[in-house]
């Protein structure tokens, strides 16, 4: 997945979770089905995070120098 695409799921995935939780809050929707919608939207959110972009390799750790 381009580094585009997973920057706009990231963003649409945050801010369904964000009106989620703020439409639950003032009442419009049920608390429990905020939570809910909230937490799904979270886990997806923290599964793309996690996906390196198209053409980028993930970052080994870098070994710390021995003292």
């Amino acid at each position: 997945m381009s580094k585009s695409t997973l920057n706009n799921l990231t963003t649409i995935l945050g801010l369904t979770a964000g009106a989620a939780n703020f439409l639950g809050s003032i009442g419009v929707i049920n608390h429990a089905a905020a939570g809910t919608i909230g937490g799904l939207a979270t886990v997806i959110l923290g599964y793309f995070v996690q996906q390196p972009a198209a053409g980028e390799q993930p970052q080994a750790p870098q070994p710390q120098p021995q003292k």
